[in-house]
């Protein structure tokens, strides 16, 4: 019950990795502040969750153990394109340790996980998608491609529900935006997002937006969100309204004007 995304924003000389998906967990019911973007201790990467929360909280939080107990892992030594094959060998491991299951129920996880980062070995942003392959009874990993399109230039994950609509109304704002075959993505993927969540007819997607940027420099920094509008006053951080009493270092995203508002001020 998700939609997770990772997009690479290219805007004149800017040049960052963003993460972002929306908030809500089914279970029976319908809870609407769970976060499921984790930056991982080492702080130049993250792993984002669509499916099975079963399967995928206890993996993400081994994942992030892993990091951290790891010394060349956590040092960023190893470059993230060598993190994303030990944590594909955690999560295949991890699964395989499932027993007792009910008779007629297959340990086959409806779940994918998406590892975002910058690797310095490469010196630019990568994006894998882990998901379960049924022929080979394991979890797998994909790279993020580029968008179809004459240059190159946008390159986009996109896991969970939804999949076919959220494309189709991405391409209708590219060319309205006259951006379908030329340039890269700026904040398009996440207004996407934003509208598909206020149009309330999504019922597996909902809550605030958990936004995520990666930069050039190995850190990565959450956002929060002014929701449902900045007008509201409401802002929600990794999906979960503040009170009234907390206030928040993070820079908090307008979801109209696509700018943040830090320290009272408007910034990039």
């Amino acid at each position: 019950m998700t939609i997770s995304l990772a997009w690479t924003r290219k805007v004149d000389s800017i040049e960052e990795l963003i993460v972002a998906t929306d908030s809500r967990l089914g279970f029976g019911c319908r809870w609407d502040c769970c976060p499921k973007i984790r930056i991982l201790p080492r702080e130049d990467a993250v792993v984002c969750f669509a499916g099975d929360t079963m399967y995928a909280y206890p993996i993400i939080l081994q994942m992030q153990s892993a990091v951290a107990q790891h010394p060349k892992l956590l040092s960023r030594a190893m470059d993230i394109t060598d993190l994303k094959g030990h944590l594909l060998r955690i999560l295949n491991d991890m699964v395989r340790l499932v027993h007792d299951l009910p008779v007629g129920i297959s340990n086959e996880p409806e779940a994918t996980f998406l590892i975002a980062g910058w690797s310095w070995k490469l010196a630019a942003f990568q994006s894998w998608l882990l998901h379960y392959d049924a022929s080979i009874k394991r979890f797998t990993f994909r790279p993020t491609g580029s968008w179809t399109g004459p240059n190159g230039d946008k390159s986009i994950a996109i896991t969970g529900d939804y999949k076919e609509d959220y494309k189709e109304r991405l391409i209708s704002l590219l060319r309205e935006k006259n951006k379908l075959q030329k340039g890269g993505f700026d904040m398009e993927p996440l207004e996407v997002l934003r509208d598909m969540l206020r149009a309330g007819s999504y019922d597996l997607i909902g809550g605030a937006p958990q936004v995520v940027k990666i930069y050039k420099y190995s850190s990565a920094r959450p956002f929060g969100m002014f929701w449902p509008d900045k007008e509201s006053g409401n802002i929600s951080i990794g999906g979960r309204p503040l009170l009234d009493y907390e206030q928040s270092q993070y820079g908090i995203f307008d979801p109209d004007t696509m700018t943040t508002v830090s320290h009272s001020k408007v910034v990039v």
